[in-house]
């Protein structure tokens, strides 16, 4: 029985060689090399992807734009700004509001889209008090932050502030 095991398993093993090898033969052969005829996208079709750093820095200067045109001049706090004042404890009315970036934010783009923050404005708001009398208040913040999705479509970038 020792001698019709060993050749039974020596018959197996060389069964598995053999379909082994045919398996690869066959995976070799039905892998074609491209010929001259496929269709190669040209380098020309589509944009070159932007750097990471390129992606950052664009999203900063709309971001920088942006904010630029978050602190004109108001009579209210601008929506989409990530801009908050204190003001509703000292002031009935506004009648209008100052701005001064001293830093604007800083954009890191994260998986979720971005966040900025390091910002520095200052803000004076004009109105009446609640005692009824003309008021004016300056507020400063060192933690002006802005959060956000940051969308890339080829060679352009887009900001979308929260």
């Amino acid at each position: 029985m020792n001698r019709r095991l060993g050749w039974s398993i020596a018959v197996t093993a060389a069964i598995l060689v053999v379909l082994a090898v045919a398996t690869w033969l066959w995976l070799s052969a039905s892998a074609t090399a491209p010929t001259e005829t496929d269709p190669r996208p040209d380098a020309t079709q589509s944009p070159t992807p932007l750097a990471t750093t390129e992606v950052r820095d664009r999203a900063q200067q709309q971001l920088d734009e942006h904010l630029e045109d978050c602190t004109v001049d108001a009579d209210a706090v601008p929506e989409g700004c990530g801009i908050r004042i204190p003001w509703g404890t000292e002031f009935a009315a506004v009648d209008g509001i100052r701005f001064r970036i001293d830093r604007l934010p800083v954009l890191e783009i994260t998986d979720d889209g971005f966040v900025a923050d390091g910002g520095i404005l200052i803000a004076t708001v004009s109105g009446t008090g609640q005692d009824g009398a003309a008021r004016t208040e300056t507020y400063r913040t060192e933690s002006w932050s802005l959060r956000g999705d940051v969308t890339v479509d080829g060679t352009e970038v887009d900001v979308d502030v929260w």
